[in-house]
């Protein structure tokens, strides 16, 4: 759902450019430049205040995609009103009020008020005019307390939505041949957007939406709200090249690709780039795991602190090698 991404207003600053926002080469911010700032990879989004005016941006993908693996990391806002999103459109990001031209998007709707020990995720599929496949999936944490990767994975005849590398939901797109079509021909778009409804402000979507989401005057958290977007390698400095290993890892932990050679996947993520959803690189890179919540694909990988982290993510690598076939 892409309702009130037309009129909010959250915000990003790129730290080390001329533009005061979370744009940069591979994102562009739409709206709102001030209340949002990049710490190391993350950007840091801001709900301000207890209106929708106050609650929201739109971050845009610079290029076209289709079939593959499509990640983001997020730490959702707790409460209340406010919903944390990663979603993919052939619309521009944009939701038609008027249900007169068809369009095809992809939802993870992360709300506030579903968070707690368990929280409920919206999922949605919209296709042809406003029709719309919705579906709640349970997931084993507080979606505002840490992060975690959400990802589609899009197959020739599959849409996929992933928590930390486990599929929780797949829909045929036999049945939907403009999903199936958009797939194939690359026609998507990748989103974040943050957005908010006080109880002065009309309600969006169907009921069970508007019921789940509550209102921003009911969240009794501190504002600024905070959502956390760590946004995929391709649309972030690259990292440094990684140390040559020098000392022997630990026993029991590779501290190199094994000796079988790294696990390879069509459309899976570049050097550098995040692969604990997919446990596999697209470029014959190894994935391998910092902790429960990151792995990257990296040449080698030395168990422990790494100097070139940011200061505040800079808890020990496990350097564990990560394959498919293998979650931890």
């Amino acid at each position: 759902m892409a309702f009130s991404r037309l009129s909010t207003a959250v915000v990003c600053t790129m730290v080390a450019t001329s533009r005061a926002d979370c744009s940069n080469a591979q994102w562009t911010q739409a709206y709102s430049p001030d209340a949002c700032h990049m710490e190391g990879p993350t950007a840091v989004v801001k709900c301000l205040g207890k209106s929708g005016s106050q609650c929201g941006t739109r971050m845009e993908s610079g290029s076209n995609v289709g079939i593959g693996l499509h990640t983001m990391t997020i730490k959702a806002a707790p409460g209340p009103g406010v919903v944390s999103t990663f979603y993919m459109s052939t619309n521009g990001g944009l939701y038609d009020k008027s249900c007169t031209q068809p369009w095809v998007e992809l939802d993870f709707e992360i709300m506030g008020n579903q968070a707690g020990s368990e929280s409920k995720i919206w999922t949605n599929m919209l296709q042809g005019t406003c029709q719309e496949h919705w579906a709640w999936i349970t997931v084993p944490f507080d979606v505002s307390a840490d992060y975690h990767t959400y990802a589609f994975d899009i197959t020739t005849d599959s849409i996929s939505w992933l928590v930390d590398g486990v599929a929780y939901r797949t829909v045929s797109t036999d049945s939907f041949p403009d999903a199936h079509a958009a797939a194939e021909s690359s026609l998507f778009r990748e989103f974040i957007s943050v957005w908010g409804k006080s109880s002065a402000e009309a309600g969006e979507g169907i009921p069970e939406f508007r019921n789940a989401l509550g209102v921003l005057d009911s969240n009794t958290n501190g504002f600024p709200l905070i959502v956390d977007y760590q946004r995929p390698s391709s649309s972030v400095v690259p990292a440094p090249a990684p140390a040559v290993v020098t000392a022997p890892a630990p026993a029991g932990v590779p501290a190199s690709a094994p000796a079988g050679g790294a696990a390879t996947c069509a459309g899976g993520p570049a050097l550098w780039g995040d692969c604990s959803a997919r446990h596999c690189c697209g470029d014959g890179a190894t994935c391998y795991e910092k902790d429960a919540h990151f792995a990257q694909c990296r040449q080698s990988c030395t168990p422990g602190t790494h100097d070139d982290d940011e200061l505040k993510y800079r808890n020990p690598w496990s350097c564990h090698v990560l394959t498919p076939a293998v979650r931890r």
